[in-house]
């Protein structure tokens, strides 16, 4: 990798700054203004329950505004996904107050100031989790891994052409998936959306692997499914991004299945044909070990941008590394330690508008599990 800086990042903040367990931050970005989703611990119970915030800020990151309770459920509230377009802010999450673990959705449409009433988007009758959400102008798109009773786990998706207001009857992508099956979305202009996921056992009908499906008719119907990894086991879970007729699917390892590289997948021509993978396997920091929980940006300008947690040779605990691509994916530069604290430091989530980048991540250096929140400047 080349080894040149492109990225200077600003001092991390303590987003959450209390004495709960905060974990799961993603961050988003729309119309001027800085979103971050968690998960919190809540006070006040025999058992300690979960819910979901939200902050806002309105001035690039320099400050955020107080905190926003998405969720209000007697269930355990998990793994908040955000997206936003234009004024709408959209928060999807997994909970298990009817016993099933559900997905509900919430929209906010004036920037993040408050939010509507929640939606249920998965069946309740099964167990739905490991979520995420995507969206492009007025169409949002979640997808989720969802357990039918006494019946496979299947890979599901909703679709909405208004801007989440209604959502169309889910579907299923695939009926050959796993409990450790993570899917992963990206949508972008001319109608096209992407999703990506993991099968990490062979199926009755599939064999382990990273798989890829797409739509190009927002999501109203699915084909050209591929599998992604060239050799068996080498694969963990993925996550998918995309810009223009540009595709790019990554995968570190999994709980399951440690790696000691990344791999990196493009396709130039909306996801009908990839390239072999690309291995990153050592930055100046040293060989990477376990590189898991991998996020990727990708924009108009043939720019892509990575994030992972791992532990370093000279270190006994994970940190959060950044990395940057001028070159559609074919190197990387700017390799960073965003993290660089004195405990471990996981689930990173970065996003990027023009010459920005905004990363939230978890970490136990303050003594308890927060959310940090740093800003990049592009060089």
């Amino acid at each position: 990798m080349n080894q040149s800086r492109l990225l200077e990042f600003d001092d991390v903040v303590n987003l959450t700054n209390n004495n709960e367990d905060s974990v799961y931050g993603q961050v988003g970005r729309s119309n001027n203004n800085t979103y971050v989703v968690w998960q919190e611990s809540v006070p006040g119970n025999t058992d300690r329950n979960y819910e979901i915030f939200f902050k806002k800020s309105s001035d690039d990151g320099n400050s955020f505004g107080e905190r926003i309770q998405v969720s209000d459920n007697i269930g355990f509230s998990e793994h908040p996904q955000m997206a936003s377009e234009n004024n709408n802010v959209y928060v999807v999450w997994a909970d298990d107050t009817n016993v099933n673990k559900q997905i509900y959705f919430k929209n906010s449409n004036n920037g993040g100031n408050s939010f509507g009433e929640q939606v249920l988007l998965s069946d309740g009758n099964s167990n739905a989790f490991n979520q995420e959400i995507s969206s492009f102008g007025d169409n949002v798109y979640t997808v989720w891994l969802e357990k039918i009773p006494s019946g496979p786990y299947r890979v599901m998706l909703a679709s909405s052409n208004d801007g989440g207001d209604t959502f169309h009857k889910p579907i299923a992508l695939s009926e050959n998936a796993m409990a450790q099956t993570f899917p992963k979305i990206s949508a972008i202009n001319d109608s096209h959306v992407y999703v990506a996921w993991n099968v990490e056992e062979d199926q009755p009908n599939t064999k382990s692997g990273v798989y890829f499906i797409s739509s190009s008719d927002n999501g109203m119907t699915f084909g050209n499914m591929s599998k992604l990894n060239m050799k068996e086991n080498d694969f963990g879970e993925p996550q998918v991004a995309s810009s223009g007729n540009q595709v790019y699917v990554i995968w570190g390892g999994s709980d399951t299945n440690k790696l000691r590289s990344l791999s990196l997948i493009k396709s130039d021509d909306y996801g009908k044909t990839f390239s072999e993978p690309k291995k990153i396997s050592e930055i100046e920091h040293g060989k990477l070990n376990e590189p898991s929980n991998v996020e990727i940006m990708a924009d108009q300008n043939n720019r892509v941008f990575i994030a992972w947690q791992d532990r370093m040779d000279t270190s006994d605990k994970d940190e959060i590394f950044f990395a940057s691509s001028s070159d559609g994916g074919e190197s990387f530069s700017g390799v960073t330690n965003l993290s660089n604290n004195a405990d471990i430091s996981e689930c990173p989530s970065i996003i990027t508008v023009e010459d920005m980048v905004f990363a939230t991540w978890e970490d136990l250096t303050p003594g308890n599990h927060e959310v940090l929140f740093s800003r990049g400047t592009i060089l």
